[in-house]
């Protein structure tokens, strides 16, 4: 019957490639993609205070003083502290191409405004409405809440195939109300998880607080760092200084559908019939047909 084989790898190879043109898709196929990247929260305070122009009256002297005198002169409009740091974070994301982002606020409370996620577009569209007004009802500094948030949103979507896990704060004010900070910080620094703090041109009359440096030697205690952002140039250092932490990696499952299938019987197909036109030339072969 062997001497059949080569009709039947003919035969078999027109079939694979009749299926081939008829262009068979996969319905559904799941899959795993292995990227370099961290995962990082973006904690960011929505207090009150960060309705504040960036930098006061001493940084935007002319454009106070011109208004003042009812110049019509058209001069940029200062930033709010809000602002400064949404400008911020916009920059921040577009550098992080591979790593996984979250963004939770907070006020006297914390809540996660978005998961943690590699779609930089959605993302994005979140930063941009975030407002102090959205919580005007609190009004208060609540660090370690908002740390607290991201530690839970971390270990519920804990991946033990992502190595490097960051927390980034800012924030423009003293902790002052809810949870101890550096409790929560303890917290953090047992899991492995580091904290950077940007403090939003925090007064030198806050930094000096004993409570305040224990707080940032809390933060270095993690990996991490403490960031003194007074005006616009400040916050660009500090998240240009981030975007240099050591890379992770992380496993992402996928899923696709309609996935192409027709190249699996192009292949076959040519196997197929090389295999059946190479069983034709020999002389065993040929004598029986």
């Amino acid at each position: 019957h062997l001497r059949f084989l080569p009709k039947i790898m003919l035969v078999a190879g027109v079939v694979a490639a009749g299926i081939a043109l008829m262009e068979p898709e996969i319905a559904l196929r799941e899959g795993i993609t292995e990227l370099e990247g961290l995962d990082i929260v973006m904690v960011v305070d929505l207090s009150s205070s960060m309705q504040e122009v960036l930098g006061g009256w001493e940084e935007h002297r002319e454009f106070y003083e011109v208004r003042s005198k009812g110049d019509q002169r058209e001069l940029p409009m200062p930033e709010t502290r809000m602002q400064a740091v949404q400008n911020a974070l916009f920059d921040f994301v577009s550098k992080r191409e591979n790593d996984r982002l979250a963004l939770v606020t907070f006020s006297e409370n914390s809540y996660v405004v978005s998961p943690l996620t590699t779609d930089r577009s959605y993302l994005e569209k979140y930063i941009q409405m975030i407002d102090p007004s959205i919580l005007i009802g609190e009004g208060m500094t609540a660090i370690g809440e908002g740390i607290d948030t991201a530690i839970r949103l971390f270990r519920r979507e804990d991946d033990p195939e992502t190595k490097n896990k960051v927390i980034v704060v800012f924030t423009d004010g003293e902790h002052n109300f809810g949870r101890d900070p550096i409790e929560i910080l303890e917290e953090a620094r047992f899991y492995g998880y580091r904290v950077y703090l940007i403090g939003v041109e925090l007064g030198s009359e806050i930094t000096r607080k004993q409570k305040v440096q224990d707080l940032i030697q809390s933060v270095h205690d993690t990996g991490g760092h403490y960031f003194d952002a007074r005006n616009k140039n400040g916050l660009e250092e500090a998240y240009v200084t981030i975007d240099e932490i050591e890379k992770g990696v992380f496993v992402q499952k996928t899923i696709e559908t309609h996935v192409p299938a027709y190249h699996i019987f192009v292949y076959s197909a040519l196997g197929l019939l090389f295999v059946g036109l190479a069983l034709s030339s020999i002389p065993y072969f040929v004598d029986i047909s």
